[in-house]
């Protein structure tokens, strides 16, 4: 009988040690909370990256109108000038990127540190380099065609986009998907008819190269598609690379801005180089005697473009890197409506609200909102 004593016990105490319910009970709200927080995070940050896409891009084609009405026409522009605006001004982004450093007290980049190899990142950062460069100076093709012409080819960007993030990022699409993506080229479509002082017209471009220029606005298209591709792509790997790191955190949104400066300051040292090789910086002092509006003027929209830009490229990547790239240039298109609005309000000798600006208005916020529902399910499925 004392032998099978001690026997008789060894279940009980085995039971009593397997504490299943208490450890269930202990990590459930911590998770839940943590979940709930980073689902809170993520709208904030698309609210805010779209607002700093749709601002930059209105700002930017606004001061670029301002720009090209008051301009002396009897010269002919360099065509370095405009593509430099677009990056150049990366140093306002250093602030925010430095000041980041300092709280967080963060001794190394985010991106080079993040576990990528050092031979990938060369070769990832090369590609966007010379990506962003090439979509720089291409898109200063959409002043050599009519802007009705520049339209239609440019909202290719959409079915370039999905293409690509199909093939190179692996993106699942839904019914709802394709219908933001329709609505959004109908958007874009409908703001054919918008006054652009920078655009030949349309009688005298169709006595040029139109078919070489046609062929520029649409590898300008691809190009910008798969650069939002590339950086998707990046910000995926590095996402992946923490989530299997048991001593890394998710990458937050300071990434955002270390990819634009780099990028931007390569760019920008590339065309700064291009321009004093080509001589063009000859000629950007007399362009701005004659800027029929004064010296101050010039630079001040010189300037005012620069600043509209990058405000634009941190929501653009923003939205690449908090979404897709997908979404990040539904939203590039569907702010085509607001400027043509806005052009219509600033430019009203040049310009008048029509029907078809009405249509892209409903059209663009239905494109829009087929979207936010499609990550709203997504959201909720992950649940």
């Amino acid at each position: 009988m004392g032998h099978n004593q001690p026997i008789q016990s060894n279940p009980q105490e085995q039971f009593v040690q397997i504490p299943l319910n208490i450890e269930h009970r202990l990590t459930t709200p911590i998770s839940l909370t943590s979940e709930s927080n980073q689902r809170r995070n993520k709208w904030v940050t698309i609210i805010i990256c779209t607002i700093l896409a749709v601002t930059g891009q209105c700002v930017a084609r606004l001061l670029e109108n301002y720009y090209f009405l008051h301009r002396n026409r009897s010269r002919r522009r360099g065509i370095l000038t405009q593509p430099l605006l677009q990056v150049v001004g990366f140093p306002i982004l250093l602030f925010p990127f430095l000041l980041h450093f300092l709280i967080k007290k963060q001794k190394q980049l985010l991106i080079f540190s993040g576990g990528i190899s050092l031979k990938q990142l060369a070769i990832t950062y090369s590609c966007l380099c010379i990506y962003m460069f090439c979509q720089a100076f291409f898109s200063n093709v959409r002043n050599q065609i009519p802007f009705r012409v520049f339209t239609l080819i440019y909202t290719t960007q959409l079915l370039f986009t999905l293409i690509l993030s199909k093939c190179y990022n692996k993106i699942k699409f839904n019914r709802w998907t394709i219908i933001s993506l329709m609505l959004a080229v109908l958007a874009g479509a409908f703001t054919l008819y918008t006054f652009s002082a920078g655009s030949p017209i349309y009688d005298s471009w169709k006595k040029s190269n139109k078919w070489g220029t046609m062929y520029v606005a649409l590898c300008a298209a691809a190009f910008l598609s798969f650069l939002l591709c590339i950086i998707r792509k990046v910000f995926e790997e590095l996402i992946s690379i923490c989530n299997t790191s048991t001593n890394r955190k998710r990458p937050s949104f300071v990434v955002v801005l270390e990819l634009i400066i780099f990028l931007s300051l390569v760019v920008t040292i590339i065309l700064v180089a291009a321009i004093l090789i080509s001589g063009e910086h000859h000629s950007m002092k007399k362009e701005m005697d004659r800027f029929t509006k004064g010296e101050i003027a010039y630079v001040r929209t010189m300037v005012g473009q620069a600043v509209a830009w990058q405000i634009y490229w941190v929501g653009l990547v923003g939205l690449a890197f908090a979404v897709s790239a997908v979404f990040s240039n539904v939203i590039s298109v569907c702010t085509w409506p607001i400027v043509s609005l806005l052009v219509v309000c600033f430019y009203d000798k040049y310009d008048h609200f029509d029907v078809f600006r009405g249509i892209a208005l409903g059209a663009a916020a239905l494109s829009v909102a087929s979207y936010i529902y499609v990550i709203h399910k997504e959201k909720s499925d992950d649940i």
